[in-house]
């Protein structure tokens, strides 16, 4: 088998082994070189391999090699070498605290990649960030290894300029395109066969994690909400007016702004997320604190396909999910509106999919809470909020 094939075959059994990889792995360019002494990459995804060296490898050693470059690639150890500021001193416990990090999440029975470190000879349990590795793991006493600058993102003698045109390499931008395609191919991966390592899950949660912060943008939409209601006032004979005693025997109502009335209408259908609809609900409840409303002010209806009786409690934990069927969110949103006293401000919490009124009955401002990767699109006199659903590696059993 020549050199060219055995890289051909070394990179069929990667991608047939590690299928999630596999589009950062056909995006790798290789490169021929002596000096290299194994195999090593640039931050270009051009991957060097000494043949001389690597002539007696095994397929699948040489596949799990090229797994490890792409780790090195996708979960940017030269960027946070360079971000906690590795000295090239340091250049080699780095290297050792990254590999323990890909290593982590080898399928069983496959090889460790030559002379590369494990969580256990640095001291250490597994399942940790290369940064732990580095700052609190025990140097190895001899230690030989240069993945290069994928590595830890300082250029190695045998490393060749990007933009040469023999081997341009890959810039920034296509490197994130592959970053987040691999992303969600890891994260599919997972739902389908639900194999995937954790370390790999960890990292596809943080590539796909929204741009747009989804707390911020709630607390900030409710909170335009409330203000919006607690700013409107009203006349009470609560509290007299003050011009009463010298005006006449007429006692005259005061001004007086009001807490709102909040209903929250909850998708409890089986399409729903429980652990995003924690995370939302828990949102919800710490904001009405912080605005001075209590959740026992609040009426919660369940629905999913019929709607439950209001409930109100002290704390969303307290609340009785009950649903699990089918959805029409129209009936919990009507229920909502015509419970008294009237709600102000509606928070319809859901994926999306289910019929909405042409109009929000009453005219009740209100806010769609939407947990779901892709939402449909809501009518109009709807505010919305998205919350994008990511696998994460603490859902790994």
């Amino acid at each position: 088998m020549s050199s060219e094939e055995r890289i051909v075959a070394a990179r069929l059994w990667a991608a047939y082994n590690y299928p999630y990889l596999a589009s950062a792995l056909f995006a790798m360019r290789f490169i021929s070189d002596e000096t290299v002494g194994g195999v090593a990459g640039d931050e270009h995804f051009r991957i060097y391999v000494d043949h001389a060296e690597t002539r007696d490898w095994e397929v699948e050693m040489l596949g799990v090699e090229l797994v490890h470059q792409v780790g090195h690639l996708l979960r940017g150890h030269a960027s946070r070498a360079r971000e906690i500021g590795i000295q090239e001193a340091e250049l080699t416990h780095w290297i050792d605290a990254s590999d323990a990090e890909i290593n982590d999440d080898l399928e069983t029975g496959h090889p460790v990649p030559l002379n590369a470190a494990s969580a256990d000879e640095l001291g250490m349990p597994d399942s940790l960030f290369g940064e732990e590795y580095f700052f609190q793991g025990t140097p190895r006493v001899s230690s030989s290894r240069d993945c290069g600058s994928s590595a830890h993102g300082n250029p190695r003698s045998w490393e060749q300029p990007y933009g040469d045109d023999n081997d341009r390499g890959i810039g920034s931008e296509e490197r994130d395109l592959i970053r987040r395609r691999v992303a969600s191919e890891t994260v599919a991966h997972h739902r389908i066969y639900g194999s995937t390592p954790g370390g790999w899950l960890r990292w596809a949660d943080l590539v796909l994690e929204p741009q747009v912060d989804w707390r911020k943008e709630l607390r900030n939409t409710l909170r335009r909400g409330i203000t919006e209601v607690t700013g409107a006032v009203d006349y009470s004979y609560q509290r007299p007016s003050r011009r009463w005693r010298s005006s006449s025997k007429v006692i005259l109502p005061s001004l007086k702004s009001r807490l709102p009335e909040i209903s929250i209408v909850l998708d409890t259908s089986a399409s729903m997320s429980e652990e995003l609809l924690s995370q939302a609900l828990g949102e919800i409840d710490g904001l009405m604190s912080a605005a001075g409303i209590r959740f026992n002010f609040l009426k919660v209806f369940t629905c999913d396909s019929v709607v439950g009786k209001p409930q109100i409690v002290r704390h969303s934990s307290d609340l009785n999910l009950i649903g699990g069927g089918g959805t029409d969110l129209s009936q919990g949103i009507d229920a909502a509106a015509q419970s008294y006293p009237p709600a102000d401000l509606l928070i319809i919490i859901t994926d999306g999919f289910t019929p909405w009124p042409e109009s929000c009955p009453n005219g009740i401002r209100a806010v769609a809470v939407l947990i779901n990767e892709d939402p449909p699109t809501t009518p109009d006199w709807l505010d919305r909020v998205e919350i994008r659903e990511v696998v994460t590696a603490s859902k790994v059993t």
